[in-house]
């Protein structure tokens, strides 16, 4: 009787990442700095919120305003070495890392969703082999977003149908291309409304890109032609809303669904 063994090389089990590891800018700090691992993470959860409301002339105070306050995150880690060469590499490539600014931040059990922050402090508790440290990052705008997702429309009056949109929230872009030559352009939902004052044929694109507040037709720039009265900074769209188009065509939004 003999006894037959698979001869192939076996992959070996892959790294199982700590629950909230993070992302920074495309990399896995548990998986491309050796001897790294997440501990704990804060921030995530939070909400904090700064009213404009001053004393009045009885008891308390008037509200007038308020506005949500950039979120802090704040990530404890381990760091173990075995040598002063392992200890320069491992924190050499990790630096590097947290460097670049502005950039998108997400973590192991919230996959789908990615903040955008800058780190604002890196440190080691000690020059050691095997030391912790702390990483503070921080998110100007204290929401997080998906990827982007696109709503496609043929009708001058349409229902945005996304019931992730829980927020009123700016649109990404929307693209309108018309069914037949116009004189002029609107879109309005929620009260607002954007007007373009131009010609355009049959055919040809106009863009309004909510996120680098700018007007294209053809892939030229037509800021000038936007009426003065738009609301381009802060119009909105949620799960329900109706659109209403001025003209007939063929319409696309592009949004990020945001939650805090």
């Amino acid at each position: 009787m003999y006894d037959f063994y698979d001869l192939k090389p076996r992959n070996e089990p892959g790294q199982v990442l700590p629950t909230d590891a993070i992302n920074y800018n495309g990399h896995w700090l548990d998986s491309e700095i050796d001897g790294f691992r997440t501990l704990t993470v804060s921030g995530r959860g939070s909400l904090s919120r700064q009213l404009n409301s001053p004393d009045s002339s009885g008891d308390g105070s008037i509200y007038l305003s308020s506005r949500l306050e950039s979120r802090k995150i704040e990530v404890e880690f381990e760091l173990n070495t075995k040598t002063v060469t392992e200890f320069n590499l491992a924190t050499t490539k990790l630096a590097a890392i947290l460097y670049e600014p502005n950039v998108k931040i997400l973590f192991n059990d919230d996959k789908d969703f990615h903040y955008v922050g800058s780190v604002t402090s890196y440190e080691l508790d000690k020059p050691l082999l095997t030391t912790k440290g702390k990483i503070e990052i921080e998110c100007p705008d204290p929401f997080k977003y998906s990827e982007v997702r696109t709503l496609q429309l043929q009708s001058n009056v349409a229902t945005v149908v996304d019931k992730d949109i829980i927020y009123p929230q700016l649109p990404k872009t929307i693209e309108f291309v018309p069914s037949a030559n116009i004189s002029s352009f609107w879109v309005s939902c929620m009260n607002k409304k954007i007007t373009l004052n131009e010609t355009v044929a049959a055919g040809v694109k106009i863009l309004l890109d909510f996120e680098n507040l700018q007007v294209k037709v053809n892939d030229v720039s037509r800021l000038i032609s936007l009426d003065l009265s738009s609301n381009f900074s802060d119009f909105r769209i949620i799960n329900g809303a109706v659109i209403n188009f001025s003209n007939p065509g063929s319409y696309k939004i592009k949004y990020e669904v945001k939650r805090l």
